[in-house]
């Protein structure tokens, strides 16, 4: 192919809701092939998906000597059998070896520092003020250069999943009252330039989770740039399929074009998403498009990186969309429905108006409502018949305490107005319809494939009735709950519940009856709410607040 307008173009092998991907030849030609140059060598998952490496001890040990004179006894370690560690180190080793056998640039992504499996913490272990930490990681990283040659590049995140920092404003006698910005610099410059000291070619990327805009762009600002760069989501919140680039990511990357540093901007090039999942055959191709072109819009950028993991193993229309524009920056919708539509033969038409509607589906779904929306898939269709309610996160961090609040209509727990609900309420329906029709669309699609096509479009359609359902689920629930409040106030304003509301619930609990195919409290509602109005609302949807976690509707 062409080479592409993005420098660096990153992929990641395995996802973590399908991790067991095989590193091997026909794998990696085919993403290279595709048009990425770049891949990283690890999953970096919280849940450490496969026992994929997190952190640099999940590979490397401190010498004996040096081990004895920075871990102290407070410090903890990851704690991995020994045969679990050499075969991590194994893994990667082999995975180094294929990548320089197959041309691909390397990158190894860790957090640090690392405070162990705790819960998130204003005072974790391992502080970078601590007089020890800095110096154990700039041991494990000289560790990890001489044990696995060949790694270009580290990525470097420091404030999520098992590598915290102290909150200046918290308990920690070391960091309170210094700014996160005048802490994490001098530990970021640390590591870069121990890096280029085992890596002269190499780069520090660095990961900015969880930091407050002002704060990262503090640190933006006076960071040493040499040897330095920066890997961003695709907006301040999260990579999320239908909000890319907003003003955070747009000044981020006016500051470091200013400064010299390069960019690489995180989003979901394949149909695997931590938004969809487990899903991993239902893919959007035009949404990747839109993504990228939006993405490729901003000045400066030098790549774009895969940010959950692809999987080469199937045929992946959002993955092919993504080829398409590496080589391509300039193709339109059409075109590229042109091209990816041919495998389908008489069924291409069907197949692009099934993307289309799919794809307006995601864009009418209210992603940004709550962060609680990630993972549709396993919501499920079942709700009890207490209120439903939106729920916030429950993380203390810096961008969850305050910038993340621009994306996110909902970052904190708490009673959701009713226009809040019926807004949340109307784009589910709006999105379930879509993808309704989607399905009609796709239904007779299937019937037309070329049998080498057949498998992997027929999971999509059952995946993509999976989050219909959830969809309806939300919209069904939500109105339920608005109703239900309009019934109790008529009862309290005026002793008396009006026919309409009484039939509009009926309709609603009959729907939802349907789309979770049976459910006995919602048959027994029904026959309550025909026979006794007021004893329904006695039984049911009797609070508005404050309701167990194990009954919200966004759960």
């Amino acid at each position: 192919m062409t080479e592409s307008a993005f420098k660096y173009r990153m992929g990641i092998l395995g996802c973590p809701s399908y991790p067991h991907v095989a590193w091997n030849r026909q794998h990696l030609q085919k993403l290279k092939y595709m048009g990425f140059n770049t891949l990283q060598l690890n999953l970096a998952w919280a849940t450490r998906p496969a026992d994929e490496p997190l952190n640099l001890e999940d590979v490397v040990r401190m010498p004996t000597d040096e081990e004895v004179r920075l871990r102290g006894k407070t410090l903890p370690l990851s704690d991995p059998s020994p045969k679990r560690l050499e075969q991590r180190r194994r893994d990667l080793k082999n995975r180094i070896a294929l990548c320089r056998e197959m041309g691909f640039r390397t990158v190894f992504h860790f957090g640090a520092p690392f405070v162990g499996d705790i819960n998130i913490s204003d005072a974790p272990p391992n502080c970078i003020l601590d007089g020890k930490t800095e110096e154990r990681c700039l041991v494990l990283l000289r560790q990890l250069a001489q044990e696995f040659p060949g790694i270009d590049d580290i990525l470097v995140y420091t404030y999520d999943q098992h590598a915290w920092l102290c909150n200046e404003f918290g308990p920690c006698p070391n960091c309170r009252g210094i700014p996160l910005h005048d802490r994490v610099v001098p530990f970021l410059e640390s590591l870069s330039k121990q890096w280029r000291s085992l890596s002269p070619n190499g780069l520090l990327w660095w990961e900015p989770w969880e930091l407050s805009a002002g704060q990262f762009f503090g640190c933006l600002e006076v960071i040493d740039p040499k040897g330095f760069g920066l890997v961003l989501h695709s907006n301040i919140a999260e990579v999320m399929a239908t909000h890319v680039v907003d003003r955070w990511l747009r000044n981020a990357c006016a500051i470091a074009e200013e400064r010299g540093i390069p960019v690489v901007i995180e989003h979901w090039l394949g149909a695997a998403t931590e938004e969809l999942e487990p899903c991993t055959h239902l893919a959007f191709p035009l949404l990747t498009l839109r993504a990228l072109r939006s993405i490729f819009s901003l000045s400066g950028i030098a790549g774009i990186k895969e940010y959950y993991g692809l999987l080469p193993d199937r045929y992946d229309s959002s993955l092919e969309a993504t080829s398409l524009f590496f080589g391509n920056p300039q193709i339109t919708d059409q075109e590229a429905l042109g091209i990816l539509c041919r495998r389908f033969g008489e069924a291409g038409d069907l197949v692009a108006e099934f993307w289309k509607l799919g794809a307006a589906g995601m864009e009418l779904f209210p992603w940004e409502g709550t962060w609680r929306f990630r993972r549709l898939a396993t919501h499920g269709v079942a709700h009890t018949l207490e209120p439903a309610e939106i729920l916030g996160v429950p993380w203390h961090t810096p961008s969850w305490s305050s910038t993340r609040r621009s994306i996110f209509m909902k970052v904190e727990d708490g009673a959701s107005d009713p226009w809040m609900l019926e807004d949340i309420q109307l784009r589910c329906q709006m999105a379930a319809n879509k993808w309704e029709k989607a399905l009609q669309v796709g239904e007779v699609a299937a019937g037309l494939l070329p049998q080498s096509c057949k498998a992997e479009f027929e999971s999509g359609l059952k995946e993509l009735r999976m989050i219909q359902k959830v969809a309806l689920r939300y919209a069904l629930h939500l109105r339920e709950t608005n109703v239900a409040y309009v019934m109790r106030a008529y009862m309290e304003d005026e002793g008396r519940i009006p026919e309409k509301c009484i039939l509009e619930m009926q309709k609603l609990l009959q729907r939802d009856l349907k789309n979770q195919e049976g459910n006995k409290e919602i048959e027994e509602a029904l026959l309550i709410l025909r026979e006794n109005p007021r004893g329904f609302l006695e039984r049911y949807f009797r609070t508005s607040t404050n309701v167990p976690e194990k009954l919200q509707v966004i759960n």
